[in-house]
């Protein structure tokens, strides 16, 4: 019979553990196979996503580089800067380029064009003079096929894609053109977004890997489709989707059988129990009657108790009154020992099953205890009633109850003050109530829990806890406790030793008193005199400390450091349109942007007005690039509102690597705000990092100098006006004068200095509004002087900028003067550019309507180089088209510039707006023009600029 219930016992449960934990591995095997399936499918579903993505990228960038070789200009003066611009433009139009190189015919590279928005490129015009082998290609003068190879820089670590050929294969004067590709950068923008972190990729060019993400697990769910033709290469792409954190299936499997082996357990338990629960009776028996608690039964009958079962220590507690226990209710028993309102409690004990516990005083003489601990509970269906006498230790508390009493009334009545015991390794055991005085908790919860509500312990708390262990009593020292409302508070302990007659510390007395208010007075003393009231940032004097310790910290220990000098862009506008409160609500909100971005080991300072330092310590270089492309993304996402004005703020870095240098403190900030300017000067709203070389020397001299002379041309008028006409092609009986009016700069030794390079510089340090008030102003000066030619003129084009667009004080002033003017307005005609009207639509709409109201006609300059949409033709209220010069040059030649005329030249004629073909470079292409209906020419084959003055003295005859 035994034998069978040990078999029942753990035969059942073994097999029902098997059956489930078949059930449940079927299924997670078949779960896991769904999901490898899955996976496969969306690796190739985002696979050909990628290599449509690369491929399209790949089309349009050699396309482009084709576009400019079959635009080469055939009589360009200046080959090298029409090169540069070109390249300039097409890489502002199309990302991923990290540069453009020309050489000549002989194979000397004579120029190097980088694009402004900071790829990575290991092409400079450090190579200009060297043979073109220094690019990393060789090239045939015949080369009729792009010539490509892949270069691994070790600086960077990035590969570069370098491919050239021929401008011209029949026409081997042309010289060469190479452009290379970033390959990271390209991929970590295009793919990096496309794809996402669930995925692991590789894709290679040949054995090179060229990008990659997570690493590829042999599972079997990794695909690999077709090569990807990518500018002349073949790459090849593997994706694989990642696995689940947690897969699926197996956590089906691994729960389940844990879930098997708790059932099969639980019901092996049962089984067990049942057979054991006997012999858990008798041994019950035993340990109760062996406790030290009266414990009793009692079982309900009608609104009463009766007893049924007592253990043996029963007897003895109830000595007096033992005989009528059993012959006596609970309630009765209850009104013998004088707590008869106990019965109710067990009646609640029995229908709520909450225990109940009571001490109370013994009412009864006939037994022996004083005091009682009684406890109920609910035991199924019967109550269980423990009784303890603890008569011994009450008597001890109320011993010590009254001993106690005066000394709490003193040490309760202090204010700010408490006083305390502590164990000999500093655990509280006693606080007088002024702690709660002060931080607002009671004495037991401060030291129960006053670990966790420390928030700053002293230096020396080891020299203070020896001092005490010594028996030595110690200088008062603070403490920084975190209050019940949050609030940091500071008190000053005073330790006494406590030590026996054998100098043995036993316990550490003392007291305390709250110094918070003293502490913050101080503190706010230190932090004014070191922190910027408005920003509440490191000020100028606070920050020059600090430079220089960690100057000598980086010299003595070898240690990384990067300064960041930060010039605020357009805040002189903020505070010239709003007010100097707007000026100071704005450097708050700037001043808590950049605390975003820094951490505490780094320096942050607010050391001018709209200039900040940062102190990046232990980075490198490529570690602060990082945290600035984050910084100026934010600061570019960052728009300031005040009195419903909307202002877009940027910011010029100057980064200069603090360990390199070696320089002094005042050299070293002089370094960062040349470099401040520098990235002023390349655009704003970007990082420019210093290295003191010559060519760099080299080109801030040249930029300097030509800034020089633009400042002192806008103050002088050292500016030259030119002018170029605008012949009509379909009126060949047309007399009146239709011309452009051209700037012109001449730098200190009389040279002119190409209008690429000095109105980009003007752009850049915010100029333009300047630049065209000027031309604008000195244009009608000359029209009003030459009143006597107004009759024989059509129109004057005046080119207009993005920033003068945007500008409502320039658009005031143009507005006022045309007013004033004698020149008809309707003789006025302003060019803008297709790419900033676009950029700027809704200025671009208020300029054009503003002085449109006053007579003013307006051209769209540069048509087709930019947007192309028809759509914004629409929606600007132009009368003239521009068409841009690189459709119309090869016009004779081309059949898709050809078709690409004609559609703009129909569908302007269809809004109402004549058309203008710039770049008439030769008969063959005014001929073919004429034919299309296109209104009006300009160009060397039908007018070369000259000085406006001459053509107002009539010493100018148009060409045709």
């Amino acid at each position: 019979m035994s034998q069978r219930k040990s078999h029942r016992v753990y035969g059942l449960p073994v097999f029902l553990f098997v059956l489930l934990t078949v059930l449940f591995v079927s299924a997670g095997v078949y779960l896991e196979q769904d999901g490898k399936r899955a996976r496969i499918s969306k690796a190739q579903s985002v696979a050909e996503q990628v290599e449509i993505s690369l491929e399209v990228f790949s089309n349009e960038r050699k396309q482009a580089i084709l576009n400019l070789m079959q635009n080469w200009p055939s009589f360009e003066p200046n080959k090298v800067d029409w090169f540069n611009a070109q390249a300039a433009s097409l890489m502002g139009m199309q990302r991923g380029f990290s540069s453009l190189t020309y050489a000549n015919e002989k194979g000397v590279i004579e120029w190097v064009a980088t694009p402004a928005y900071g790829t990575k490129s290991r092409l400079s015009n450090g190579l200009i003079g060297e043979p073109m082998a220094a690019t990393g290609l060789s090239i045939t003068k015949n080369q009729e096929q792009f010539v490509s190879t892949l270069i691994e820089t070790e600086d960077t670590a990035h590969h570069h894609l370098v491919i050239g050929r021929a401008i011209s294969p029949q026409e081997s004067q042309h010289g060469f053109v190479i452009a290379s590709f970033d390959v990271q950068t390209i991929l970590e923008v295009m793919i990096g977004e496309l794809v996402g972190p669930q995925f692991n990729f590789t894709i290679s060019d040949g054995d090179a890997i060229l990008f990659s993400s997570g690493e590829l697990v042999d599972d079997g769910s990794a695909i690999s489709p077709g090569g990807v033709d990518f500018i002349t290469r073949q790459w090849r792409l593997r994706m694989q989707s990642q696995r689940e954190r947690f897969s699926t299936g197996w956590l089906v499997v691994i729960i389940g059988v844990m879930m098997s082996a708790l059932a099969s357990w639980i019901f092996h338990k049962q089984l067990k129990g049942a057979v054991n629960l006997s012999v858990s009776q008798r041994r019950y028996q035993t340990a109760s009657d062996a406790s030290l608690d009266a414990l009793l039964i009692y079982q309900p009958v009608k609104a009463d108790f009766v007893l049924v079962e007592a253990n043996t220590y029963s007897w003895t507690l109830f000595r007096g009154i033992a005989d009528m226990l059993f012959s006596k209710s609970l309630s009765g028993l209850f009104n013998d020992l004088g707590v008869s309102q106990l019965t109710a409690h067990a009646q609640e004990v029995m229908n709520s099953g909450q225990p109940f516990e009571h001490y109370f005083s013994v009412q009864c003489k006939e037994i022996t205890p004083e005091w009682l601990k009684i406890q109920m509970v609910r035991a199924d269906e019967n109550l269980a009633v423990t009784v303890r006498d603890v008569t011994a230790r009450f008597n001890a508390q109320e011993a010590l109850k009254q001993s106690e009493e005066k000394y709490r009334r003193l040490v309760d009545g202090m204010n700010r003050h408490f006083v305390y015991t502590k164990t000999t390794d500093h655990q509280f055991i006693y606080v007088s109530a002024g702690i709660q005085t002060i931080l607002g908790y009671s004495a037991e919860y401060f030291c129960t829990n006053q670990a966790d509500l420390v928030l700053q312990v002293p230096d020396e708390t080891f020299d203070i806890r020896g001092a005490v262990s010594a028996g030595n009593k110690p200088e008062p020292y603070l403490v920084h406790y975190r209050g019940d409302c949050g609030k940091d508070h500071v008190l000053e302990f005073s330790d006494t030793p406590i030590v026996n007659d054998d100098g043995v510390l036993v316990a550490v007395e003392g007291i305390a008193r709250d110094v918070s208010k003293e502490q913050l007075l101080q503190a706010e003393v230190v932090f004014q005199a070191n922190h910027d009231q408005l920003t509440g940032l490191m000020n100028r004097y606070a920050f020059d400390n600090q430079l220089h310790e960690i100057l000598e910290e980086l010299s003595s220990h070898r240690q990384r450091g990067v300064m960041c000098f930060i010039d605020m862009d357009r805040f002189k506008l903020v505070n010239d349109s709003c007010g100097h409160p707007a000026g100071d609500k704005l450097l708050k909100e700037i001043a808590n942007l950049f605390r975003q971005h820094v951490t505490d080991r780094d320096l942050l300072a607010r050391i001018g007005g709209d200039e900040f330092c940062i102190i990046f310590r232990d980075l490198s270089i490529k570690d602060v690039k990082i945290k600035l492309d984050d910084l100026l993304d934010a600061i570019s996402n960052y728009r300031f509102f005040y009195d419903d004005k909307l202002f877009f703020i940027g910011a010029s870095i100057g980064v200069i690597d603090m360990a390199a240098t070696g320089i002094s403190a005042a050299e070293l900030i002089k370094a960062a705000d040349n470099a401040c300017y520098q990235a002023k000067y390349l655009g704003r709203n970007r990082y420019y990092v210093y290295h003191e070389t010559q060519a760099q020397v080299e080109l801030d001299q040249t930029e300097t100098s030509i800034l020089h002379a633009l400042n002192e041309a806008l103050q002088a008028g050292g500016f030259e006006l030119y002018s170029q006409a605008i012949v009509s092609l379909a009126n060949s009986e047309e007399r009146r004068q239709h011309y452009e009016v051209l700037l012109r700069l001449a730098d200190k030794n009389g040279v002119l200095v190409s209008p690429g390079l000095f109105i980009p510089l003007a752009e850049r340090h915010g100029l333009m509004s300047k630049v065209d008030w000027w031309v604008v102003n000195r244009t009608l000066d000359m029209l009003e002087s030459h009143a006597a030619q107004l009759d024989e003129l059509s129109k004057v084009a005046i080119n207009l900028s993005g920033m003068t667009l945007g500008d409502e004080i320039t658009l005031h002033k143009i507005s006022q003067r045309m007013k004033s003017s004698t020149v008809p307005a309707e003789k006025i005609c302003f060019e803008i550019t297709e790419t900033t009207a676009v950029t700027n639509l809704n200025a671009a709409k208020h300029f054009i309507s503003s002085l449109r109201e006053l007579g003013c006609s307006f051209a769209l300059d540069d048509f087709g180089a930019g947007m192309s949409s028809f759509t914004y033709l629409k929606n600007l209220d132009v009368d003239y088209v521009k068409i841009d010069g690189s459709f119309v040059r090869n016009i004779a030649h081309d059949p898709i510039d050809l078709a690409t005329v004609t559609a703009i030249t129909n569908i302007a004629h269809s809004m109402g707006k004549q058309t203008v073909a710039e770049f008439v470079v030769d008969e063959a292409c005014c001929d073919v023009l004429k034919g299309l209906n296109v209104d009006f020419g300009q160009g060397f084959a039908l007018d070369k600029p000259c000085p406006l003055k001459e053509r107002l003295n009539q010493k100018v005859a148009c060409v045709i």
